[in-house]
């Protein structure tokens, strides 16, 4: 049910946040071009308006996080014009007969949207290609275990996860709302205050593993080597998020 109040887009008002004038602001993922991506993987991510407010309502692209702004509107609406699209219930059910209708979901979303519609690029494919789904999955698995994802750290949290600069693993994990602790309340119903547990990093793995499949559905499922020790804990804090 859409809010009578006027649709706009653009970008929630976060604290201490001025949107650069002159920069290489992306307008629509569907701009990029692969060579763009690697052109771009070097600039902060704000500079290029990679951020979770940010919303284009008009295209259907909106924000759901009630966390990082000032609530606008109730639980589970759009916090820029409060459109309520999505069955909370159907995404926070683990059944994975769910998995395509939950990826029909993320996609109502300006970020999960951008990473599930950003060109592949060659070194992201190398990188996919090197491991294959097995190797992936490990990694996915190491990223998630590490302390900063197991538990919630304000100071550290959304922007635990590299974005263009990443691999074909972090894009799957703001693709399907794994990237930080704020993102997984809300697109997961995992309390800040919980510890991932066993079942709860198993579905996030999966979930992840499954885009990385429908976007690269070729991938070998075998790991082509041993996985070097860097490549599964290569999670360092982006420069911004």
């Amino acid at each position: 049910m859409m809010s009578e109040k006027s649709i706009t887009s653009g970008q929630l008002n976060l604290p201490g946040v001025v949107e650069a004038e002159g920069t290489d602001r992306i307008a629509s993922v569907f701009d990029l071009t692969p060579e763009e991506v690697e052109r771009l993987k070097g600039v902060k991510p704000k500079l290029l308006g990679l951020r979770c407010g940010r919303t284009n309502c008009a295209e259907g692209l909106h924000c759901f996080d009630r966390s990082r702004v000032r609530p606008h509107y109730k639980q589970g609406a759009c916090q820029q014009c409060g459109a309520e699209l999505i069955d909370w219930g159907q995404v926070w059910s683990r059944e994975s007969r769910d998995i395509e209708k939950k990826f029909e979901f993320f996609q109502n979303e300006w970020i999960r949207h951008f990473f599930f519609h950003v060109p592949i690029t060659g070194r992201i494919e190398k990188y996919a290609r090197r491991f294959g789904q097995v190797g992936l999955a490990e990694v996915l698995e190491k990223q998630l275990r590490q302390n900063k994802m197991l538990r919630y750290i304000p100071a550290l949290d959304g922007r635990q996860t590299k974005m263009l600069d990443g691999t074909i693993v972090h894009w799957a994990r703001h693709a399907v709302g794994c990237c930080c602790r704020g993102c997984m309340s809300y697109w997961h119903n995992i309390p800040l205050d919980h510890e991932l547990t066993g079942s709860d990093i198993a579905y996030l793995k999966g979930l992840a593993l499954k885009f990385i499949v429908k976007r690269m559905p070729d991938l070998a499922s075998e790991a082509v080597r041993k996985l070097p020790r860097a490549a599964m804990l290569s999670d360092r804090t982006s420069r911004a998020n």
